[in-house]
């Protein structure tokens, strides 16, 4: 599987919108539902794979609960009303939608990796990552021989573990109660990709962890503004290499063209032209 995400975003203003969807019965929908299940936990996100290769059509039926010639038929219609379609390289069932928003996804955590790199670089020098040579060794302890051996043999880097602790400073979003914690509107798939990426930006800088009080505080501060606030604040504030959270200058929050550019509508246009043609929604 392309990368383990528990979500992925789904508008149901275009779906209800788009016409090819909504000229299609309540059977033809919900299999397309389910196969857009399917291909978001496919190995190739977007796209219905089996081991590297197309699924077949046997494959797709058995995971929907019907027979072969039932799927078949539900596919054709599907690629004549241009919700699906097949890729043109191997003829494997994909949604074009689904394609772009994983493209978009993987670029935007590049350029915000590369920034928090960058900032890393300016504070720390050389690649940016602190390197435990730089630090001076733990005292040997006053009695024995076995203080300072244990000490030190505590990591495989050889530094105490009051020292190893020091330099720990990574952050992780695990240990946080979305569900208890967070405000309903900010609990989305992009604002727990966007709060990756300032925990990685943060932990590159070697900044304090955050704790589960100050994320709660800081998604609390955006509940009024909603998600695309709160991702803006942290691409404009990686940017910027600020330390806090910070909304950008000159603007409403969650306005910068960054999120706009990610939330358009399924009819965007694409460098690469299948992704373009047919039904805005598939």
């Amino acid at each position: 599987m392309a990368g383990k995400i528990p979500a992925f975003q789904f508008y149901p203003g275009d779906w209800r919108k788009d016409p090819g969807l909504q000229s299609l019965d309540l059977t033809h929908r919900g299999a397309w539902l389910e196969m857009l299940c399917i291909m978001h936990e496919s190995q190739e996100r977007g796209v219905l794979t089996l081991n590297g290769k197309p699924m077949p059509v046997p494959a797709i039926a058995r995971q929907l609960g019907i027979t072969a010639d039932e799927c078949e038929a539900i596919i054709e219609t599907l690629l004549d009303y241009g919700v699906a379609m097949r890729r043109p390289s191997d003829g494997a069932i994909c949604s074009r939608r689904m394609i772009r928003d994983e493209e978009a996804r993987i670029e935007r955590k590049k350029k915000l990796s590369d920034a928090g790199r960058r900032g890393a670089q300016k504070k720390w020098g050389g690649d940016g990552v602190g390197h435990a040579e730089a630090m001076p060794d733990p005292k040997p302890g006053p009695c024995s021989e076995n203080s300072s051996s244990s000490s030190s043999s505590s990591s495989p880097s050889g530094l105490s573990s009051a020292a190893q602790k020091k330099g720990d400073r990574s952050a992780s979003r695990s240990d946080f109660d979305w569900d208890r914690d967070c405000p309903p509107n900010l609990n989305t798939p992009a604002v727990h990709d966007a709060m990756d990426d300032w925990f990685e930006y943060r932990r590159e800088r070697r900044l304090a962890k955050w704790k589960p009080s100050t994320i709660k505080k800081q998604l609390a501060a955006f509940a009024d503004d909603g998600p695309s606030a709160f991702v803006a604040a942290v691409e404009w504030s990686i940017r910027q290499q600020y330390q806090g959270l910070f909304a950008p200058k000159g603007g409403v929050r969650g306005s910068p063209k960054s999120h706009a550019a990610r939330s358009d509508s399924y009819n965007h246009t694409e460098d690469t032209s299948w992704l373009t043609e047919g039904s805005k929604s598939a």
